[in-house]
């Protein structure tokens, strides 16, 4: 009796994450699905320290959502543009390699930093205080009005993905423009310009008060100790609770 109702549980979850799953799917835009499925090499690869496909594919990522008008001017531009600048500053920091080739590869991630502080300046600027109300008119109007989108019979699902996404961007975006200023922080105090990593490191904090690597690293600048995170706060941060 107990295997049978274990096995009719197991079949209940086998049925409801297909239908959950398949509903995702059914929600995704299909102009950007293949960066999507992109995303999940990206990790492959970066698990392997492939810097050379991780790079190829961001770069493709990156392609595909230029393609596409809505997403020429939104967060996940930013977000790939702060991925490559990892990258770089990854390698930068690495111990081997002569000062020049550091130099370079600071240079790189610097290039690409700045160009995610602009995607995500930008994005804030527009979405960052819209009403959901306002957003949804928005998705509405610009989904409603492609013609790939408008032959899909998911279409609702799509707009309702796409509006919960940009609501969820509204919190996270000025999170990752925080990291993104305290990447430009730790390059600045790398080419030992500490003026310059402090600027930074304040306006990481300006944008998002529990930047813990931001305020410990003005901390070293400031020779103040590193203030250590209690293990209740590594597994529950602030925007988590």
């Amino acid at each position: 009796m107990v295997i049978l109702v274990m096995i009719i549980l197991t079949f209940i979850g086998i049925v409801i994450a297909k239908i959950h799953y398949g509903n995702v799917n059914n929600a995704v835009d299909p102009r950007i699905k293949e960066a999507l499925i992109m995303y999940g090499r990206y990790n492959r690869f970066a698990s392997e320290n492939n810097t050379e496909m991780v790079v190829a594919i961001l770069d493709s990522i990156r392609t595909i959502y230029l393609s596409v008008p809505h997403y020429m001017s939104s967060y996940e531009l930013g977000v790939v543009e702060n991925n490559l600048a990892s990258v770089y500053l990854t390698l930068a920091l690495s111990p081997a390699g002569i000062d020049e080739r550091k130099q370079f590869l600071l240079s790189a991630a610097e290039e690409h930093l700045l160009s995610g502080i602009d995607y995500y300046s930008v994005w804030i600027g527009l979405f960052g205080n819209l009403t959901e109300a306002q957003i949804s008119g928005i998705v509405e109007e610009e989904f409603g009005g492609d013609e790939t989108l408008r032959a899909s019979e998911n279409l609702d699902a799509i707009i309702r993905k796409r509006i919960r996404d940009l609501l969820d961007a509204q919190k996270e975006t000025p999170r990752r423009l925080s990291v993104s200023y305290s990447n430009m922080g730790i390059i600045s105090r790398h080419r030992e310009k500490a003026e310059e990593a402090v600027s930074y490191y304040e306006k990481a904090l300006e944008m998002w008060p529990d930047n813990h690597t931001a305020r410990n690293n003005l901390n070293i600048i400031f020779g103040l100790p590193a203030v250590k995170q209690s293990f209740i706060r590594r597994l529950f941060p602030p925007d988590r609770l």
